[in-house]
């Protein structure tokens, strides 16, 4: 049988879904083990974590445990998820406060992945299974979540607050 000029057409959407499928699987895997790994780095009761849909809006949408769920893909070829972290005054304490943070990660060509928070500007290149290579995307929101604390009177209503921190407030 003869190929026709609709079977490549075919053919080339059929190559350009498996890329985009590998290309998907990729960014899942290494999404699961940027929360394993900042899970680990903080050093997070699993209690106190929480994976959050994010939206143009700035709004964060709780979604179930598979990460699966939260991940997004935005019009910059960035993938976005939120994660919740619930802080509290002393570890013995129940929690008092909901920490979200939005991250923005994309494969590039070479394979490495290029992660950012929204409003951070810089990127930071991590290289999947590597574990020191997240380490200075995970100073920087570290010390941005700090900041945030150290710089804004922290006004609370009732005994719970929510820090939205990757959307201009």
């Amino acid at each position: 049988m003869e190929t026709t000029k609709f079977h490549e057409l075919c053919g080339a959407y059929d190559t350009a879904q498996e890329n985009f499928n590998t290309y998907q699987k990729d960014c899942h895997v290494f999404s699961m083990e940027f929360v394993r790994e900042i899970k680990a780095y903080y050093e997070i009761p699993e209690s106190q974590f929480s994976l959050y849909k994010t939206n143009k809006e700035g709004g964060f949408e709780l979604v179930p445990s598979a990460l699966i769920h939260a991940l997004t893909l935005g019009e910059d070829y960035f993938w976005s998820f939120g994660f919740g972290l619930t802080v509290c005054r002393a570890l013995e304490t129940l929690p008092e406060e909901l920490i979200l943070i939005h991250i923005m990660f994309r494969k590039n060509t070479n394979g490495d992945f290029i992660v950012k928070y929204p409003y951070g500007g810089e990127e930071y290149k991590v290289v999947k299974g590597d574990a020191t290579s997240y380490i200075p995307f995970f100073d920087f929101l570290f010390s941005t979540i700090i900041a945030t604390y150290q710089k804004q009177m922290q006004q609370f209503v009732g005994e719970k607050t929510t820090r939205k921190l990757g959307y201009i407030q």
